[in-house]
């Protein structure tokens, strides 16, 4: 998402915000309650997430590319794509940093990682992207994982892919094709 784009609609909605304070002729204007993000729609091929729309304008969406024939499980705004060994995830969360890489460092160290492992990366159509990539035990089986975030407004959208290291680079394509996003706004 542009945060250009993100930005004028957060000027926008101060805007709103000051005119409608006018209007009302109060001290202070009614406060604005965020609209709940709609849970992930599962379409063919694509998982989608969507997000509302912003000071009156048109809301907008993030779709990533899928396996369509691998078991899929849905958890909220997490989707768990499975086949044997081989996993994708993909997950919104909010963002309390200001940027994918700095979300995911935030991550990383939660989970006892070092936070510079995170690392820009150029995701067509994303000013801001970041991956993590790393290895950890998994039921006691060295599992290898690659997380990229995506920054989406105040939300952090990731793609993870995992494998058993040996499995790992052959089946990246996996996440690259994952990677195919496309900015449906």
């Amino acid at each position: 998402m542009n945060k250009k784009l993100v930005g004028a609609a957060v000027v926008g909605a101060a805007v709103v915000a000051l005119v409608a304070a006018q209007f009302w002729g109060g001290d202070e204007a009614p406060a604005a309650t965020p609209s709940p993000s709609p849970p992930p729609v599962i379409e063919g091929k694509l998982q989608t997430y969507r997000f509302p729309d912003v000071a009156g304008g048109r809301g907008w969406a993030i779709e990533i590319p899928v396996p369509a024939d691998w078991a899929v499980t849905q958890d909220k705004d997490r989707a768990t794509y499975r086949h044997g060994e081989l996993l994708l995830e993909t997950d919104r969360v909010p963002i309390e940093q200001e940027d994918p890489r700095s979300g995911l460092a935030a991550i990383a160290a939660k989970a006892h990682h070092d936070p510079s492992d995170v690392k820009p990366v150029h995701v067509e159509g994303f000013e801001d992207a970041a991956e993590w990539d790393y290895t950890y035990l998994r039921e006691g089986i060295p599992t290898r994982a690659a997380v990229v975030g995506l920054g989406a407004g105040d939300s952090l959208v990731t793609i993870r892919f995992e494998a058993p290291p040996a499995e790992f680079d052959r089946n990246r394509g996996v996440l690259d094709a994952a990677l195919h996003v496309e900015d449906a706004g």
